[in-house]
């Protein structure tokens, strides 16, 4: 199932032996599935037509899919030549379930219709009721409570798609799904697939899906951004009018189908996310039939002319007529803009593509980004690769792939050409060589088994851009191999007929394998697929070949909780002492079964089978824990309320109430030395700030109305928090004394405060800002005066993943920038110094571990005492080392 799925990210915890380095663990309960692939269990031709053909395969064959016919509905029939592949989508009692997609492959001869292969997922024992305890209503207020993300964005609309089966190894867990669109405050588009437990009311899963009339043909010319002339096909509505509409092309006598260009006119792209094209938004015009001026500097002309040759390309390369492949109309928006700013970005958000301009350059000069953003649109459109983690990287590779493929055809650049492989490289318009200007390159002979990063979900939704050219390479590195036109075709067909939403690396070696020998190619075609695939790693169980890392694992396959929840704490486990906590999710149970959202509790002295306690419960979800020397308190989510909760410090004794206000959500908890903080939600949107006092006394440190709270901490005696609509003010309570002391972050209206961390006598935290790409940076000042507020000299990136701090030591955790189209040169290393050296401006840093993976979110204890979420091997650990490594110079 993990080479199905291909996503250990999302697995739930399963933990290792207490020894450096530990790599295994116990075995774990799979969660029961259908063969991924079948070969040759018919002998004898079916009548009928394909999806008849099919169907009756599948109920011949129940004793190895183990799914009722019944259960399956179908979705679609794609065809290339005489292939057919059928598209099953699994139900459980009439609720689609996530992901679980079945392509039964057939092929017609003189006999009649024979059943080659069939691929995918399907879940074989699903349990779970179809009832749900929780409303839609409930769900949907709850989505916006306990994800602060999506409260903040703006513009956003929000789709019910009704319910859904989110499969686990425990039978399933029925969910509320919602689509919100919109932008976040720094600019970036958001298409969220969200996803609210129907029986708690708690968030199990978000993502962002974003992958950034009559006619009167005339012919037309137009001025593209180089400055050639081209010849368009436009329309003619009225005299003196001319329009960016095509119905010249084959889909329009068969659909309807048009080509048609929009100018945005520099209307917030945010409020054109997701859905048809607004009504205020024109087609681009001009008075007669010559577009230029400003329809060339809009990047209309190019946007135009590269949505022709993309669907020519399909047409007649691959037979497909259009994005849906049923000659549906292919809208193209250009000249966006970023709040008046120029949008550095473009993509496809499910029903059209989107551009903006980088550096005053519109994206729609690059065939191969036009290429790429409508291959997402043929992709969502069959194997309807969900967007996480290896499924997304294939989606992307796949869109690199033919995005390339239609650009080196149409410039007639060798495949040999070492600059063929990249992507991006036009859209510098010459001012640049290309190898600077390119976003990613097909041709960086990246290998799976040494450069894959399972990269946690918060960043690059599991490292979709980041991984993709793993897996692009290789298809690439196929098309270099044999015929351009027959590896095109065997890309497509691998795609259209044999992937479904959940495949992964080793899927796509497998599909194009069956693909290619369903077009009966050659030996040495046959083994150059292999080959291709083999140099960049993908080979069977590639997942757990290679990597090391120098500390004990501690959590192993683990899903963060702070990746679903936008609220809670940023580190890998809470430490306190001896002991630790890591507030794990299980989104789906890809392949192992555990609680939804639980809390492990150990300790690091004493081996893992005497210290692990898992605190769970069957109907709710426990998160953010924190941990004093009597108790761990942690958020308790049920269909009830949300409230907090408390066990042991240990997590030992049972799990008992603090506070659950049937009236108001409390979360945030932070405890120490009996005294407890934490954030109120009332049902009119104020968060405000609670303090309980060791001696049970509660105040309530924001009375004020209209409070918004977040990013609690409480250390020695001092809370603070993040406040104002926008979290941009710092603000500083003394329990002692009871004095507030608050101020606004400096710089961009833009910046607000996404961490907040005490040590005895500093606060330090993070500002998060930018007015398009995300930028971050950390500020510290004494707590005892806001007035010195100062952003810290070191560490001076700008894109501060976590950190955290004690009065001894700062660590820190990095990601590098990326955006819809993919420039990304991945997550960095731990990196650590003392505190008095960062208060000093001191650059001293030195490594926390010499992993040979990915390293992100630190956790501080006692002395040198660390955890950090490692993704050096097949999925991300929680590793820990009681010294830190210093220097990883050989």
């Amino acid at each position: 199932m993990a080479a199905a799925c291909g996503s250990a990210l999302l697995a739930a915890p399963a933990w290792a032996e207490e020894t450096p380095g530990a790599g295994g663990s116990p075995a774990a309960t799979p969660a029961p599935v259908a063969p991924a692939m079948t070969q040759g269990l018919d002998d004898e031709p079916r009548d009928g037509s394909p999806a008849q053909a099919a169907r009756e395969h599948l109920r011949a064959h129940q004793d190895v899919y183990k799914v009722p016919v019944s259960e399956l509905r179908t979705v679609g029939t794609t065809g290339d030549g005489k292939q057919k592949a059928v598209r099953f989508e699994q139900l459980h009692h009439g609720v689609p379930v996530f992901g679980a997609r079945y392509a039964v492959q057939t092929e017609s001869d003189g006999d009649g219709r024979r059943v080659t292969s069939a691929t995918g997922t399907l879940y074989t024992e699903l349990t779970v009721s179809t009832t749900p305890e929780v409303d839609e209503s409930t769900a949907l207020e709850r989505l916006f409570t306990l994800d602060r993300d999506l409260a903040g964005i703006q513009a956003a609309r929000t789709a019910k798609n009704g319910l859904v089966v989110l499969p686990d190894a425990q039978g399933g867990r029925l969910a509320w799904h919602f689509t919100v669109t919109g932008a976040k405050r720094n600019g970036s588009p958001v298409r969220q697939e969200a996803y609210v437990d129907a029986r708690v009311g708690a968030l199990a899963l978000s993502y962002n899906n974003l992958h950034a009339a009559d006619a009167s043909p005339v012919a037309a010319t137009g001025v593209q951004v180089d400055g050639s002339e081209v010849r368009l096909n436009a329309d003619r509505p009225a005299e003196g009018t001319y329009t960016l509409v095509d119905s010249s092309r084959p889909m329009y006598a068969a659909a309807g189908g048009q080509i048609r260009t929009y100018d945005a006119q520099r209307a917030n792209y945010k409020d054109l996310v997701g859905g048809p094209v607004a009504d205020s938004v024109p087609l681009v015009t001009s008075p007669t039939d010559r577009f230029d001026g400003a329809n060339t500097d809009s990047g209309a002309v190019d946007a135009h002319l590269n949505a022709a040759k993309v669907y020519e390309f399909y047409k007649n390369e691959l037979g497909r007529d259009g994005i849906d492949g049923k000659g549906g109309s292919i809208h193209s928006v250009v000249n966006v803009s970023n709040g008046g700013n120029d949008y550095a970005n473009a993509f496809w958000d499910g029903s059209k593509m989107v551009y903006g301009h980088m550096d005053g350059v519109p994206l729609s000069v690059g065939l191969d980004v036009v290429g790429h953003e409508m291959t997402h649109g043929v992709t969502e459109h069959s194997a309807g690769l969900v967007y996480l983690n290896q499924p997304g990287a294939l989606n992307e590779a796949i869109s690199d792939y033919f995005g390339n493929a239609m650009e080196v055809e149409d410039k007639g650049v060798s495949m040999d050409d070492p600059k063929s492989g990249l992507v991006g490289e036009y859209l510098c318009n010459g001012t640049k060589p290309l190898e600077e200007c390119a976003l990613r390159d097909l041709n960086d002979r990246r290998n799976a088994q040494r450069d894959y990063e399972p990269i946690t979900l918060d960043i690059d939704n599991g490292g979709v851009h980041y991984n993709s050219t793993i897996v692009g390479g290789a298809l690439w590195d196929l098309r270099k191999s044999i015929d351009p036109q027959l590896a095109d075709r065997i890309v497509y067909r691998a795609a259209q007929n044999y992937l479904t939403p959940l495949s992964g690396f080793t899927d796509m070696r497998n599909a194009a394998t069956l693909a290619a020998r369903s077009l009966k190619v050659s030996e040495a075609e046959l083994a150059a697929v292999g080959k291709a695939f083999g140099v960049h790693g993908i080979v069977k169980g590639w997942e757990y070949k290679g990597s090391t890392h120098d500390g004990t694992t501690i959590g192993r396959d683990v899903l963060p909780a702070y990746e679903v929840y936008s609220g809670v704490d940023e580190q890998a486990a809470q430490i306190n002492g001896d002991v630790y906590a890591i507030s794990h999710g299980d989104a789906i149970a890809w392949d192992r079964g555990s609680a939804a959202f639980g809390i492990t509790v150990g300790r690091f002295s004493k081996q893992h089978g005497a210290s692990q306690r898992e605190v769970a419960e069957d109907d709710a979800y426990l998160l953010d824990p924190s941990l004093d020397d009597d108790r761990m308190v942690f958020t308790r989510i049920t269909a009830d309320g949300i409230g907090l909760y408390r066990t042991g410090a240990k997590g030992q004794g049972a799990i008992k109430k603090l506070v659950d206000d049937p009236d108001a959500d409390e979360t945030e908890p932070v405890t120490e030395d009996g005294k407890l903080a934490y954030i109120r939600t009332t049902a009119d949107g104020e968060q405000d700030v609670i303090l309980r006092t060791a001696k049970g006394r509660t105040v309530n440190l924001t009375p004020e109305a209209g409070t918004r709270a977040a990013r609690l901490a409480l250390h020695d005696g001092t809370v603070a928090w993040a406040g104002g609509a926008d979290a941009s003010y710092l603000h500083v309570y003394d329990i002692a004394t009871g004095t507030t002391q608050n101020k606004r972050v400096p710089g961009w209206l833009l910046n607000s405060i996404s961490d907040i961390q005490l040590t005895s006598d500093h606060v330090f935290y993070r500002i998060s800002g930018g007015l398009f790409f995300p930028t971050t940076s950390i500020g510290s000042a004494p707590v005892s005066d806001l007035t010195l507020m100062d952003r810290l000299e070191h560490p001076s990136s700008l894109y501060l993943a976590q950190f955290s701090v004690t009065d001894d030591y700062f660590a820190y955790s990095t990601y590098d920038l990326w955006g819809s189209l993919g420039s990304w040169t991945g997550p960095g290393k731990v990196q650590v110094a003392t505190t008095a050296d960062v208060l000093a401006g001191q650059n001293a840093f030195s490594r926390v571990s010499c992993s040979s993976g990915a390293q992100l979110a630190p956790s501080l204890g006692d002395g040198q005492r660390i955890a950090w979420l490692d993704t050096s091997a097949a999925a991300t650990d929680v590793v820990t080392r009681a010294t830190f490594a210093g220097s990883c110079e050989q």
